[in-house]
């Protein structure tokens, strides 16, 4: 018969946590302790085969021990908050396997080990106690063994005294002797290990000693006697308790069939893909009785999925985590004509694309995947050239034949990331239409802020899937291959799954969105068709005056260096002006300036918030050379780098699917961070140029955000103002000083300034006394006045505050849900920040829809082969158009972008033009 197992739960957790090195999942979450506990209880109980058993966890409340010492334990260290982060997971996943957990406030886990152990013991069963707790050896018995799972030492009655030098029943006499400094038991001065052993096998027990403790030689007798009532207590602290009311019976141990679903849940965003694997195979024992078999037991962990050959059609296919799909490689002439046949009939089918790079530009197509629907998924191989690949289907001609398909707008496409895919067949001359579902764009419509919107993370959470990754198959590093590299079996797979969690996760996402109608307008009306025309803007690309950047770069350089020297005047001694490390040194040693803070590194934080707190030259020195040397490696040189060598132009990638409001991002070069309202950064846009016989183009909304303030808190001044045309800051000015507008001075003005973006950014009111350079009482006053004054905005703030609280979202004009996941923080700086973050996130995600709207419509009016739209900026959008024509196509653009929505107020849009970017505004 099987023993009855009782595992010290605290001890599992602790000892794989130090044991075990961390790790963490992508969002950050550590999992070493989690991992270790449940490997080392899995492999306790394939060993053991229990029928009955149960795991126990210490809880924080203090016990009686507490109450009798107050230094019992006292000397613990806190609980690592990566430690403590892990029990909540550790305990459900325990739960989840079937397994029981307890834990009474009040007790320690050691007491109700001794408890169940002992009832277990009297009904005549054998147990088996897990632990690294020397204490537990008093437990010991014909009947009670112990053992340490992660050292596999089991320890009986003689294994005890083997150990000890003791027998079980004198353990709480040698622990009370020797004392035990971590639980703050203090023992007898001078009486070690060795010596308590020696008195018991002498006296026989604690009480023997004392009442002999004068015949005891030396020091040794005089401090026990000196020490009776340490000892007394030290012996409460020592003994475990063996009959708590638990209410508990045998059969409540039992354990029970596992919770798969739950299992699959936890193991997904753990991310235990080797454990979330194994829910699905038969022999798993998870989808078992622990205690049935042995055999089924034994398999926790999963091989690799095995690849079954279809030999008529050459197909591999593969029963896949996800519905047990069959994934199938397109190798032959004749699997492929049975494909296409299929390709030809559809009306929309998922579809993924295998590159060489993530960069399109320099991506060649090695492959393509696609899936019907939930039940098969099919790879075709096309470029894979590594030594001893078999032979592949010719990629110009299936391409050629796939062209039509393709580029029919009435075959709707379903893709993760439709815009990379749509440059990679523009490489290979193919136009794909027919846009229908974007799953990253789905993701992030349906919650920005719920999850990273790559094909990894958006498979975890809405499918519980963890997909394959990249790095499964190429490996990591300067070693890792390039797909087509890759051998065909294992590439195989990996696509397939592309496709096929493509069209699990648009079953999925279309049906969560379609419960809220204004989510469904945003994707289908506003992200896929903006996903489209960014694919044309950045095939587009903007052309460079490259002789202009070398020049600037030049200029820079001795600006740079103009810096450095007196930076290391001020200073008094050389030193690295770009080394952080060496800037804390001389600005807080040598120099002993205030405000110096080490951090963790043990090395000063010298960020430009901290430098900017300091009133000396020598930080606003840093600041700027910072900045410069940051603008010269990223634009000056940076951009010349980055530009087609035949072209002159460079082509920016925007991202739709990383913002939490919905803003558009670009990355390589990054457009969206140059400083314009310094000449420096006029200075660079000047590079920025048109070619021959056309100009640029920007055409800019004026002052949005605030406009839609207007709108959304229908004050009746701010809408007053933009309604006549008024300067609003002049405006407000006037209205919070009391004087009339034509008397506002331009410092008042920018004061004003100041208060109105302040309050649309989210500003703290230190930020705003700051920016406006007053006391404190006077700021407030000002900003008091200023409420007084525009009463609506007031309301608007306080109004959205509420409805963030109530909802956990906020909306935009369309209807576009931006959650607030810190609204409700414990933390009462991360919940105001949430609050501000959330009066500002209708503003400023209205403001990216009427941006995107804008680029939509006036993409449709753009006479071909005359004017491209180039770039969006904030909001701004840049054109390149023919000279003859720009006059009246910059008066067309500037209606049709005032018109793409009827707010309270006009939108007002400002049309520039010249040869470089600079110029058009």
């Amino acid at each position: 018969m099987p023993p009855f197992v009782l595992v010290d739960g605290s001890y599992f957790l602790f000892r794989a946590f130090h044991a075990l090195p961390p790790l963490t999942t992508s969002t950050g979450l550590h999992t070493n302790a989690i991992r270790g506990a449940i490997s080392a209880i899995q492999k306790l109980m394939r060993r053991t085969q229990p029928t009955h058993m149960a795991v126990i966890f210490d809880t924080p409340e203090p016990t009686f021990r507490h109450k009798l010492s107050p230094i019992y334990k006292g000397d613990r260290p806190s609980m690592p908050d990566e430690l403590a982060e892990q029990i909540p997971y550790l305990h459900a996943l325990i739960r989840a396997l079937g397994i029981p957990l307890h834990a009474l406030p009040g007790a320690e886990a050691d007491d109700i080990i001794g408890t169940l152990a002992k009832r277990a013991e009297a009904q005549g069963y054998q147990v088996l106690i897990s632990t690294g707790d020397k204490d537990m050896a008093q437990l010991v018995t014909e009947k009670v063994t112990l053992e340490d799972s992660f050292k596999d030492k089991p320890m009986d009655i003689n294994g005890v005294f083997e150990k000890f030098g003791v027998w079980p029943n004198q353990i709480i006499d040698y622990l009370t002797l020797m004392g035990d400094a971590s639980d703050g038991i203090m023992g007898v001065p001078g009486v070690g290990a060795k010596t308590a052993a020696k008195l018991l096998n002498e006296y026989g027990d604690l009480n023997n000693i004392i009442a002999n403790a004068a015949n005891i030689k030396g020091k040794i007798g005089q401090s026990i006697q000196d020490n009776i009532e340490g000892i007394r207590l030290d012996h409460q602290l020592a003994s475990i308790i063996c009959d708590l009311d638990m209410g508990l019976v045998y059969d409540d141990l039992k354990l029970t069939d596992p919770n798969v679903e739950e299992l699959r849940r936890l193991y997904t965003e753990l991310e235990f893909r080797n454990q979330l694997q194994s829910l699905d195979h038969p022999n798993n024992p998870n989808n078992s009785n622990y205690k049935q078999t042995a055999k089924a037991a034994a398999t926790t962990n999963s091989e690799a999925e095995t690849i079954k050959t279809e030999d008529q059609a050459n197909i591999s296919s593969v029963d896949d985590l996800l519905g047990q799909a069959n994934y199938h490689t397109v190798l032959t002439q004749d699997a492929w004509d049975k494909l296409f046949q299929r390709l030809s009939t559809e009306k929309r089918f998922a579809i993924d694309t295998e590159t060489t790079s993530l960069d399109y530009r320099q991506a060649a197509m090695v492959g393509f995947s696609v899936a019907f629907d939930a039940n098969d998924a099919y790879y075709i191989p096309l470029a894979h050239d590594y030594e001893g690949a078999p032979e592949q289907l010719n990629r110009e001609e299936i391409l050629k034949q796939i062209k039509p398909i393709l580029e029919d707008k009435s075959v709707e496409k379903i893709g993760h990331h439709l815009k990379y895919d749509a440059h990679i067949f523009a490489n290979h001359g193919i136009e794909l239409q027919g846009w229908y579902f974007d799953t990253m764009l789905a993701s992030y419509v349906l919650n920005s802020v719920a999850t990273r919107h790559g094909m990894d993370d958006v498979a975890r959470l809405y499918l519980s899937h963890l997909t394959t990754t990249f790095e499964q198959v190429a490996g990591k590093g300067a070693k890792q291959k390039t797909f087509n590299q890759i051998e065909i079996e294992t590439a195989a797979h990996y696509a397939a799954e592309d496709a096929h969690v493509t069209y699990r996760l648009y079953e999925v996402l279309d049906r969560k969105l379609s419960a809220t109608p204004e989510l469904v307008n945003i994707l289908h009306n506003i992200e896929m068709p903006v996903a489209r025309v960014l694919s044309i803007m950045e095939e587009n690309g903007i052309e460079l005056d490259l002789s202009f950047l070398d020049q600037l770069s030049v200029e820079f350089t001795e600006t740079i260096q103009n810096l450095e020297n007196q930076i290391i005047d001020l200073a008094g001694q050389e030193f690295n002006v770009s080394s952080p490390k060496q800037v804390g040194e001389i600005l807080f040693d040598k120099l002993g300036l205030k405000g110096g803070k080490k951090t963790a590194t043990g090395q000063y934080s010298t960020s430009e918030s901290v430098l900017e707190k300091i009133d000396h030259p020598i930080t606003e020195l840093i600041i700027e050379y910072r900045g410069l040397t940051k603008l010269k490696g990223t634009y000056t040189e940076g951009l010349s780098k980055q530009a087609n060598p035949e072209t002159h132009r460079v082509h920016t990638s925007y991202h739709q699917a990383l913002t939490a409001t919905g803003r558009l991002s670009s990355t390589d070069p990054n457009l969206q961070n140059i400083p314009i309202r310094e000449e420096i950064g006029r200075q660079i846009r000047k590079a920025f140029i048109a070619p021959e016989g056309r100009v640029l183009l920007a055409a800019d909304y004026s002052q949005i955000e605030l406009r839609l303030m207007a709108h959304f808190s229908q004050d009746e001044a701010l809408v007053h103002a933009f309604q006549h045309g008024q300067d609003v800051h002049r405006r407000t000015a006037s209205e919070v000083l009391g004087i009339p507008i034509e008397d506002v001075t331009s410092d008042q003005r920018r004061q004003a300034k100041a208060v109105n973006f302040g309050l649309l950014y989210g500003m703290s009111e230190f930020g705003l006394i700051r920016q406006l350079g007053f006391t404190r009482q006077e700021s407030q006053d000002y900003i008091k006045q200023y409420f007084h004054r525009y009463p609506g905005i007031y309301e608007y703030m306080q109004r959205t505050r509420q409805v963030a609280h109530e909802q956990g979202f906020v909306e935009t004009i369309l209807g576009r849900r931006l959650y607030t996941p810190d609204i409700d923080a414990r933390n009462m700086m991360v919940r105001k920040g949430a609050e501000r973050a959330a009066i500002n996130a209708p503003l400023q995600g209205s403001a990216a829809e009427i941006i995107k709207m804008a680029m939509i419509e006036v993409e449709k009016i753009l006479p071909e082969d005359q004017a491209k739209l180039l770039l969006q900026v904030h909001d701004e959008l840049v054109f390149e158009v023919d000279e003859k024509i720009a006059d009246e196509l910059a008066k067309t653009i500037r209606d049709v972008m005032q018109d793409v929505v009827k707010l309270s107020v006009p939108l007002v849009v400002e049309v520039g033009q010249g040869r470089n970017w600079d110029e058009a505004h």
